[in-house]
């Protein structure tokens, strides 16, 4: 695996995230966009998506991530999927590594923050893997944490 991660998203591989989300449903869309983008998904609403980073695997495009937004010293991230036929592989957590080394290499910040539901166990175990603490828990309208990750 190579992976490797370029700032923006072509209208290809918007339409296939846009193919692959719905294909899922409105739960897989809101599990990892929040529910700020209505479903379905579409590339206008991508289109309109700042800061979007594509993920690739060698030449193939396997998922996006997004830097939502900053502060003096941290960043907090999200939007973050993975080509759900690419599940399973190692994928998710090699591009969350590259993503933190990239953030952490490129940007003048201590800290990076996300949000995750509590009922998407696989992601937080994820970035639970890769250094993340749970710092705040959110009760509603549904159970989610904010996980912090130092430099």
């Amino acid at each position: 695996m190579n992976i490797l991660i370029e700032k923006g998203i072509n209208d290809a591989d918007a339409l296939s995230l846009c193919e692959w989300s719905n294909d899922k449903g409105k739960d897989f869309q809101e599990q990892w966009m929040g529910n700020k983008v209505s479903y379905p998904l579409d590339c206008d609403k991508i289109r309109k998506l700042e800061n979007v980073f594509s993920i690739f695997n060698d030449d193939e495009f396997v998922g996006i991530i997004q830097e939502i937004r900053s502060s003096i010293d941290s960043i907090h991230i999200g939007r973050f999927v993975i080509n759900p036929e690419k599940t399973g592989m190692g994928l998710g957590s090699m591009a969350l590594k590259e993503f933190l080394k990239y953030i952490f290499d490129n940007k003048n910040v201590n800290s990076i923050t996300l949000s995750v539901f509590d009922s998407n166990k696989v992601a937080k175990n994820l970035y639970e893997k890769q250094g993340f603490i749970i710092e705040k828990t959110i009760e509603k309208p549904k159970l989610k944490y904010i996980m912090r990750r130092f430099r």
